[in-house]
């Protein structure tokens, strides 16, 4: 009966310590086999591939960025850019010439424009001359305005439309000048002219002949048309 006993209680201890070359063997990962593995061993999943972000692809961009391209210098404005050459007027109208238009053949007040008052007469003075060697041109120039205490202020010019190279011409003048208004002369009260007026000159013997058709503005609105006609004659320069 006692040896049964010792021969049990050798098994039990038997089967609760496995031997040592078990412990041993049991550090290092099991072999695979079919089925699920070991409690011990837990394989980690494999992380998924993904799509490249955004942010990623431009990263690169954003830290060494393209200098900018170098800007193409400005054009020059209209305002520099060369005019065209006024066309040479013929030899017969080489000197100066003066005139004045003290009355108009007629004159009439545009639809909506404001009252009209009398007519102040024109002056004109043209210098068709060269300096030096140079070809001839208009050196001088005046559409002026006949003095009055009513206008101040008063600018004038003028340049070549065309010509038919004989003795023909069209010119053209730009007038300019400050009214005072009929009761505010002494108030300084004033309102601004301006008469662009076409010229149709003919050279005759007697002096060059001239028609001219007016178009008047009164604070930049149309005011009236006005038709002349006069003799500028030549006059030492």
């Amino acid at each position: 009966m006692a040896r049964g006993l010792i021969g049990l209680a050798a098994a039990v201890l038997g089967w609760s310590a496995p031997p040592a070359v078990a412990q041993d063997s049991f550090a290092l990962p099991a072999p695979q086999m079919q089925g699920q593995p070991t409690a011990a061993y837990r394989p980690r999943a494999t992380p998924r591939p993904t799509a490249p972000q955004h942010n990623v692809v431009t990263l690169p961009v954003q830290a060494t960025p393209a200098p900018a391209p170098t800007p193409a210098p400005p054009s020059p404005p209209p305002a520099i850019l060369s005019r065209p050459a006024q066309p040479m007027l013929p030899a017969v109208f080489r000197g100066c010439w003066s005139g004045e238009v003290a009355a108009l053949d007629s004159i009439e007040r545009l639809p909506g424009a404001p009252p009209i008052g009398y007519w102040t007469p024109k002056t004109y003075r043209m210098c068709y001359t060269r300096v030096g060697d140079g070809p001839f041109r208009l050196t001088f120039t005046e559409a002026g305005i006949q003095r009055n205490r009513m206008i101040t202020n008063a600018q004038g010019a003028m340049d070549v439309l065309s010509t038919d190279g004989r003795t023909y011409a069209t010119l053209r003048a730009l007038l300019h000048f400050d009214e005072y208004h009929s009761r505010g002369y002494f108030t300084g009260a004033t309102f601004p002219v301006d008469e662009v007026t076409k010229l149709q000159c003919q050279i005759e013997p007697d002096g060059m002949h001239v028609i001219g058709s007016v178009y008047g503005m009164r604070n930049t609105s149309p005011w009236f048309r006005a038709y002349w006609h006069a003799i500028f004659v030549h006059v030492p320069g």
